[in-house]
């Protein structure tokens, strides 16, 4: 099993043999609906089976996790700990953000971009019906499952501008957090708890900078701890308006302060970077003879 493991810097690379001598590639196991997966394998030394993967329009549906089952054949690998499904990335990141901040990390981000919904260079995209609701319905379902893991009673959402913050307060009648935007004038209050930003765009970079500030000071008013504050699927830096120096200048000045919680990040048809705090840095590479790992 080959992966290669990043931390603080270091580069290095392990290989392990797989169960029989083998050695193999962890792959992406998740959301590949144009890949087949057999239930079944036969190989020059053995028999492996490949779980039955859940239905593709599960898959991206964030209300519903996957009905994959694991094979007791291929044993315990370390791809197991990637997410089956877009239900299961979001439990994932609330999970591993939860345990940062009760442990005392008071500036998070998480990265969940599926490239599905996800351009590397523009962002957030809507190719099929349904894509836009799920995508915010995504923010929902980790705003809801990080406060009630942290305890937080007080939880605002904000978003990159006052129409998505409008739609998504009127669709939401039954949400149990504040919903505000980037470019109200107080966006926070002292009596917010936990504050996510959702998805804030390289137009809104500056006051999402100026947001965060505005949570220090209010701490700092009141003599008490940093509250937690954290960037969900944040594209401050893109190729469509410029990346270079000003992106340069994000990532030294303000997101250096933030540490990721979570990662999932996708690689074409090669392979998945993935974090989960408090573990390190992964790359999973496809594993040719497993399709699906």
């Amino acid at each position: 099993m080959h992966r290669q493991i990043l931390q603080s810097g270091v580069d290095r690379t392990r290989i392990k043999p797989a169960a029989g001598g083998h050695a193999a590639a962890c792959a992406p196991r998740l959301f590949s609906p144009a890949r087949s997966h057999p239930t079944s394998r036969a190989g020059s030394c053995d028999k492996r089976s490949v779980a039955t993967r859940s239905q593709p329009e599960n898959q991206f549906d964030v209300d519903t996790g996957s009905a994959e089952q694991l094979p007791t054949e291929l044993g315990p690998r370390l791809d197991d700990m990637l997410p089956d499904s877009l239900a299961d990335a979001v439990s994932q990141a609330a999970d591993a953000t939860a345990a940062a901040i009760n442990g005392g990390i008071s500036r998070c981000q998480v990265e969940i971009h599926l490239p599905e919904f996800w351009d590397p260079i523009s962002g957030p995209i809507f190719p099929n019906k349904g894509d836009q609701e799920r995508f915010w319905r995504m923010t929902r379902r980790f705003v809801e499952a990080l406060a009630q893991q942290t305890g937080a009673s007080s939880v605002k959402a904000v978003y990159a501008d006052a129409g998505i913050s409008a739609m998504l307060t009127h669709h939401w009648g039954d949400k149990t957090f504040a919903v505000d935007s980037l470019n109200a004038r107080r966006p926070v209050s002292p009596e917010d708890e936990l504050v996510v930003i959702c998805c804030p765009d390289p137009f809104a970079a500056e006051e999402c900078q100026r947001t965060v500030r505005q949570v220090a000071e209010q701490d700092e008013a009141a003599g008490g701890v940093e509250r937690p504050v954290v960037l969900f699927n944040q594209r401050l830096s893109s190729g469509d308006v410029g990346i270079g120096l000003n992106a340069r200048r994000l990532r030294e000045t303000f997101l250096k302060r933030f540490n990721v919680t979570y990662s999932l990040r996708p690689v074409g048809e090669v392979g998945t970077v993935f974090r989960r705090y408090p573990g390190l840095w992964m790359v999973f590479v496809e594993e040719p003879d497993l399709p699906g790992r």
